[in-house]
């Protein structure tokens, strides 16, 4: 596919290489932006988790404790931030099987709307009783207008998408009068994604950072704000959280990814002791490996 301009500031090839795996590429850009170039093409993308049958079961089974908890950690993150659902109108963006959705509603919103790209997982929100509709938000833009949400939400999404400033330029004009959007997806200049790219990326080729290919984007807090305000939003909050570590053991550190011979448990052990110092730091001087933005349309 052809090289694409930054998203953020518009500036061109040659960018600079950052890392590189299973044939997919990462670059940044003199603004900070880290993305994949070339971006995949959509039949790769077609073949991701999220449109997958056997995951969206396991969203049901073994993963929906887990998602519920994620659900609730983002309205623990909402209230931190002095804003509460209770009343609301909300949007979920990217809804997978209705957590948010279902989390939102119990939490007191006057409507909780959830939009999903992956048939699978939005019958299956469907079937437990939830409003999540099967498509993009491009798609079922004309069908949400004239609602007001006071409330939209992208939870780990704007990273999966080709244009995420068309995307929240969509939101903007779905908002109610004193509507916010809010956002989470990791950081990329987080203090543990930073040392274990330096001490370990660019000499072993693993880094437990990106997931390739979904990630099409890699955002870091200066680089979110600029998205934002190009798509016509004030920036009120950009705080960092943790994801927790023990993802990246079933994600970009799974024996599956790295192997189970000495080298991956010796790279395992190493990546754990990082860890252990780097989260507590992170929490302290607000570095992260994810970051939540609440915005309002400017």
């Amino acid at each position: 596919m052809r090289a694409r301009e930054c998203i953020i500031c518009g500036s061109g090839p040659p960018f600079t290489a950052l890392y590189r795996r299973d044939g997919h590429s990462l670059v940044r850009c003199e603004c900070g932006l880290v993305f994949q170039e070339p971006q995949p093409a959509p039949e790769v993308l077609r073949t991701a988790y999220y449109h997958d049958e056997d995951f969206a079961a396991s969203l049901l089974g073994r993963l929906r404790e887990q998602t519920l908890a994620n659900a609730r950690a983002k309205l623990g993150l909402l209230r931190a931030g002095g804003h509460d659902v209770a009343g609301w109108r909300v949007l979920d963006v990217g809804a997978s099987s209705g957590a948010w959705v279902e989390v939102a509603s119990e939490a007191g919103a006057a409507s909780a709307v959830g939009v999903e790209i992956g048939e699978a997982t939005s019958a299956s929100a469907r079937e437990r009783g939830l409003d999540v509709r099967t498509g993009t938000l491009e798609q079922l833009a004309a069908d949400l207008a004239g609602t007001g949400f006071d409330l939209i939400s992208f939870w780990d999404v704007l990273e999966h998408l080709h244009d995420p400033r068309r995307e929240l330029a969509l939101a903007r004009d779905l908002l109610g009068p004193g509507g916010r959007i809010a956002a989470t997806f990791p950081n990329v200049d987080g203090l543990y994604p930073q040392l274990t790219y330096r001490l370990f990326a660019r000499r072993t080729g693993v880094w437990e950072y990106p997931e390739l290919p979904v990630h099409l984007y890699d955002f870091a807090p200066g680089t979110a704000r600029e998205l934002f305000r190009g798509a016509g939003y004030e920036v009120e909050v950009v705080r960092t959280f943790a994801i927790p570590y023990g993802f990246y053991r079933t994600t970009t550190l799974a024996p599956a990814r790295i192997g189970t011979g000495f080298r991956a448990r010796l790279l395992r052990a190493a990546f754990s002791a990082v860890r252990l110092g780097a989260y507590p730091l992170a929490r302290v001087s607000d570095r992260g490996n994810a970051m939540f933005v609440v915005a309002a349309a400017a």
